[in-house]
């Protein structure tokens, strides 16, 4: 296989690191790859909080019931006055997302781990990453990705479904038939 598909198939959610300090060059390379994603009409509405002050991380760590012990975080948010164009502002949210998945695979690709938790639109978890990042109203958090070295291992997967997969027409299934082609 090519080292692109390794390193999709290798990308995993890790939620435990190790206490060691993420270097803020790994940081500005993420962030890198991030601003490379597509974007909508190059729109390009996004805006990047990066936490490694350790009160930060630990009034984080809190409101997510200290389930991420991460070295690093990087909120990424929409701001919707630089997105300029309606198609830009229109698809804000497929921009960030694809900016996030470059995160995680380069993060894998720097041997760091990464996980995608969300934010918008859980309209609590906005409220939470504004009120702790001091996020202005009118951005959005659309989610925080926790980063550090990994402490455990996950092997490489696909989670590839053949039943999700139609060719050239979509073909309606019963559900009865669905449950019979999943057994």
């Amino acid at each position: 296989m090519n080292h692109v598909m390794d390193l999709i198939f290798s990308r995993r959610s890790i939620r435990q690191f190790t206490e060691q300090e993420v270097p803020q060059e790994m940081l500005t390379l993420l962030l890198q790859a991030a601003m490379a994603a597509p974007s909508a009409a190059n729109g390009k509405p996004w805006e990047f909080v990066v936490v490694t002050d350790k009160a930060v991380l630990a009034e984080l760590r809190a409101a997510h019931h200290g389930r991420y012990n991460g070295q690093a975080a990087i909120a990424v948010c929409a701001n919707l006055a630089l997105a300029g164009s309606p198609a830009s502002q229109l698809f804000w949210q497929q921009d960030l997302a694809a900016a996030t998945e470059n995160i995680l695979l380069a993060a894998t690709g720097l041997g760091l781990g990464a996980v995608w938790t969300g934010g918008y639109p859980g309209m609590d978890r906005v409220e939470i990453l504004r009120r702790i990042l001091r996020i202005p109203e009118n951005v959005y958090p659309m989610c925080l990705i926790w980063i550090g070295y990994p402490a455990e291992s996950k092997p490489p997967r696909t989670q590839y479904d053949e039943t999700r997969v139609h060719w050239q027409h979509y073909r309606q299934t019963s559900q009865a038939e669905s449950k019979d082609e999943l057994a």
